[in-house]
């Protein structure tokens, strides 16, 4: 589960890139140098899954770069350094090779808190393969088999060695669950792991410094704006360009692995591939799809539509399970309240006008645990209190009466106060003729003092990227991979396939830490194992439950996948 705040949110937005494109052509044909060749860049016509308009937007430079102010040979160069880079790199210091990074940004740039991989010894094969079923299920049947098979055979040792190496450097996990494993009617078992850091921006920022001090090389403020490729495909270098308008080209004998993150701050990409994007809040910057279009480039391929979108709330945690009234910026409600989290924009496009942002309320009043049949956990108020840990302040306002609480909120007095007494009066007669939700999932609004949360929806990641293989190399249009050229992360092919990212919470981190790790080892040494693995068994103790054991050794174990 990735986290965020509202002002998260202030920071989103379309912006432009961190550089302008050049002008020029382009194409597929190399282009010569001395040592080597451009992943092209000069040829009239541009591939099918490149416009014009994406190189406003992006660093990507399309003129042949000759003139370099240094020349270095590297094992392994990775093109950014957030939570599939960082690993990337630090992976290859360990396993004895030398490597460098091109970072867009001054500093590391990571997101997220949580992580998540499956216990093999403590599952069963049907009941994997039936739990992998469920989330393709909730995706329309368009999950990248293969992609997802790689998380659960892969992150159950990326997701502990990220966890030990975090902790040679001094940072814990703040929480380690096993509640989202599943034991089935069949008895087939699904044993899921999940661990939640307090940052990965602070998590990836000492891992990249771990990986500096054992001999890695960062270029910070020096995007990639060019791969160098020879006349045959193999990719065998990037070039980057630096604060000072000089430009390094970083051979690599073994790979070059493009981690660069999601397109969303890249305006023409965005209105061709998931147009209705542009009425939720963007929680990144200078995502401009720059290792999208460094690898069309070279001949691999866009993931086709559609392109599976990561919404985010700013009420995070146990609220994401609560099915609290939703009123929309008019004070109307908008929705049938039981919409999991990541489907919630599919309601508010089409209710919501571009300049809303993404604001909408949700209302609950002081009612206990156990009040509210099939409402889960903490009573809701003990959520919003003093020394919460799950709202910022700025965010929950509360009022006596219902005029105070929509007055406090910014909500339509008249029209706020009507939804909240129709929706009271639907609770009172335990049906919803309005939206469809279960009686048992309404409670009326009726205990003082009341709530609100004033909620922003935004996109937190653009789940696709360009076609890999089963080992994230770089595919071209007809599915070979592409020599030397891998790619990682969030811009990494289409695990999800769906609309909307409806995939196993900490999936998101996880299968970005374990590409990120696993595509350095299979480019340096053609196998997927590595020199110093981790395991399940070496961090097992940090998931042990309070009654001595996991969750899915319970008799209380969860029987079918919970989404938010």
């Amino acid at each position: 589960m990735q986290t965020m705040d509202r002002r998260m949110f202030i920071k989103g937005g379309i912006g432009a890139a961190a550089g302008t494109a050049l002008l020029g052509m382009a194409g597929c044909a190399p282009s010569a140098t001395a040592s080597g060749k451009l992943a092209d860049t000069a040829n009239d016509e541009l591939p099918a899954d490149l416009k014009e308009s994406d190189f406003d937007f992006s660093i990507v430079e399309r003129e042949p770069i000759t003139e370099f102010a240094a020349e270095e040979t590297y094992d392994i160069v990775v093109v950014g350094a957030g939570c599939a880079g960082v690993p990337a790199v630090l992976t290859a210091v360990e396993e004895g090779a030398k490597v460098a990074c091109l970072q867009k940004e001054a500093v590391v740039s990571a997101n997220g808190n949580g992580c998540s991989f499956v216990a093999k010894e403590h599952s069963t094969p049907a009941g994997i393969k039936r739990w992998r079923s469920d989330w393709a299920r909730l995706n329309d049947w368009r999950i990248n088999n293969d992609l997802f098979d790689y998380y659960v055979e892969y992150a159950e040792e990326a997701v502990p060695w990220v966890i030990s190496q975090g902790r040679s450097v001094g940072i814990e996990p703040i929480e380690f669950l096993t509640d989202s494993s599943i034991r089935y009617d069949d008895g087939s078992v699904v044993a899921v792991c999940d661990a939640t850091q307090a940052s990965n921006q602070d998590l990836m920022t000492a891992l990249a410094q771990k990986a500096a001090d054992g001999g890695a090389t960062f270029y910070y403020e020096t995007p990639c704006v060019q791969l160098v490729q020879e006349e045959d495909g193999t990719i065998t270098g990037a070039i980057g360009k630096q604060k000072d308008g000089t430009y390094v080209k970083l051979t690599a004998t073994k790979g070059v692995v493009l981690a660069a993150g999601d397109y969303m701050n890249n305006e023409s990409m965005v209105d061709r591939n998931m147009r209705d994007a542009s009425m939720f809040p963007l929680c990144l910057v200078n995502h401009t799809g720059d290792g999208h279009i460094l690898g069309i480039l070279a001949g691999g391929r866009m993931a086709p539509l559609g392109h599976a979108r990561q919404i985010h709330t700013n009420y995070i945690g146990p609220f994401m399970f609560y099915p609290f009234l939703a009123l929309d910026v008019n004070g109307k409600r908008f929705c049938n309240e039981t919409i999991p989290m990541s489907s919630l924009n599919i309601s508010m496009s089409a209710t919501y006008k571009p300049e809303d942002r993404g604001i909408h309320y949700r209302i609950f009043d002081s009612k206990t645990e156990g009040a509210v049949e099939g409402i889960p956990g903490v009573p809701p108020v003990a959520l919003v209190g003093e020394g919460s840990a799950w709202m910022d302040p700025e965010t929950v306002v509360s009022g006596n009466t219902l005029e105070e609480l929509c007055e406090a909120a910014g909500i339509p007095v008249q029209e706020g106060v009507a939804s909240i007494e129709r929706y009271n009066e639907l609770c009172a007669k335990g049906t919803d003729d309005d939206f469809g939700v279960a009686g048992s999932d309404m409670a009326a609004i009726d205990t003082p003092p009341f709530f609100c949360i004033k909620g922003d929806v935004g996109i937190s990641g653009i789940n696709a990227g360009i076609m890999v293989d089963n080992r994230y190399r770089v595919t071209d249009g007809e599915g070979n991979p592409i020599p030397g050229l891998y790619a990682a992360g969030i811009q990494a092919g289409n695990p999800c396939g769906g609309i909307n990212w409806n995939m196993p919470g900490g999936f998101s981190n996880a299968h970005i830490f374990t590409a990120g790790r696993y595509t350095v080892i299979h480019a340096l040494t053609g196998d997927m194992t590595p020199s110093n693995p981790a395991s399940f068994d070496s961090i097992a103790d940090s998931f042990i439950g309070e009654d001595g054991g996991y969750a899915w050794d319970s008799p209380a174990c969860a029987t079918a996948i919970s989404v938010w």
